[in-house]
């Protein structure tokens, strides 16, 4: 099982506090963790592309844990960004050693993203413009961004935490995602613009006109079992942007999972630990090597969701 999350933020989220670790769970249920750590860019790094990650650093992240564990496929976790990266690369490698993948809170409907998104999308923004000295996208602006979606979001977590200041689980959770959310890490420049074409104005996943490498890259090629983790609180990815994954995958088994959670809780909280996980855990059981699927959702025409 390998977890990462996309290029602006830290890989720490599946780890964040012992107790409330996706890893330490993951581990408890039998399973093979990896942490996949994209590092953060810098002036280096500023003309690092899609296929850098998606056709470099991918594939052997892949080859280095099936080594490592013995098998010839491995299962995807993966949050958000991340999300549209494995769904990105799969389409333009179908034969990659993916067992199952797993997408937590992953846009793939880009016009639902909030204003700097819509912005870059119309053209009313050129990704030039918000690129740095570094050539790179600043993680300060994607920051702002998010806190974009929820100007009061701040308010209300200062609430929340008035709240709980007698509960230690609670401010342990709090202070460890709050360190999450407080740290954004920029993007490489040649990334994000190709990202801001492909993603966002063409809206590529729901118009399928994803390419890599120059070629195009169809949706229809992935064969690889999916889950979709919906959070139905999500500020950041709306559900309007995260659902469509099932409309837009119709030639493989596509398991929607929605859950009461915001874009940060799915990873903190009694109810991620008690409740979240352990259903995405128990999908991942079912589609291991070995895993017994129920047949109904094994047919590629039915998007089953898993209430």
């Amino acid at each position: 099982m390998i977890c990462f999350l996309g290029l602006v933020g830290r890989a720490f989220v599946f780890d964040l506090y012992t107790g409330g670790s996706v890893v330490e769970m993951l581990m408890n249920r039998g399973f093979d963790a990896y942490v996949l750590d994209w590092g953060v860019p810098d002036e280096q790094d500023a003309r690092d592309t899609l296929e850098t990650y998606l056709q470099g650093y991918l594939p052997r992240a892949l080859r280095v844990a099936c080594e490592e564990s013995g098998t010839e496929q491995v299962s995807l976790m993966v949050y958000c960004m991340g999300g549209c990266m494995a769904l990105h690369a799969l389409a333009g490698q179908p034969d990659l050693p993916v067992r199952s993948l797993v997408t937590l809170a992953s846009p793939v409907d880009f016009r639902h993203l909030g204003p700097l998104i819509d912005a870059l999308r119309e053209g009313r923004i050129e990704p030039e413009s918000v690129i740095d000295d570094t050539g790179n996208l600043p993680g300060t602006i994607v920051r702002q961004s998010f806190k974009s979606r929820k100007p009061t979001g701040d308010l209300v977590q200062y609430a929340n935490l008035w709240q709980h200041l007698w509960s230690d689980e609670y401010m342990e959770g709090y202070q460890a995602i709050g360190r999450f959310l407080q740290d954004h890490i920029p993007m490489p420049g040649a990334l994000f613009k190709q990202v801001t074409q492909q993603w966002l104005r063409d809206n590529g996943f729901v118009e399928d006109r994803l390419r890599l490498a120059g070629r195009r890259a169809p949706l229809g090629t992935i064969t690889t079992p999916v889950l979709g983790v919906i959070a139905e609180r999500d500020d950041i990815c709306l559900e309007t942007a995260t659902a469509p994954i099932a409309e837009i995958l119709g030639s493989t088994e596509v398991d929607l999972l929605r859950v009461d959670a915001g874009h940060a809780s799915l990873f903190s909280g009694r109810k991620a630990i008690k409740s979240v996980m352990p259903r995405v855990f128990d999908w991942l059981e079912a589609h291991s090597e070995g895993g017994n699927i129920d047949e109904r959702s094994a047919s590629a025409a039915d998007h089953e969701e898993v209430s």
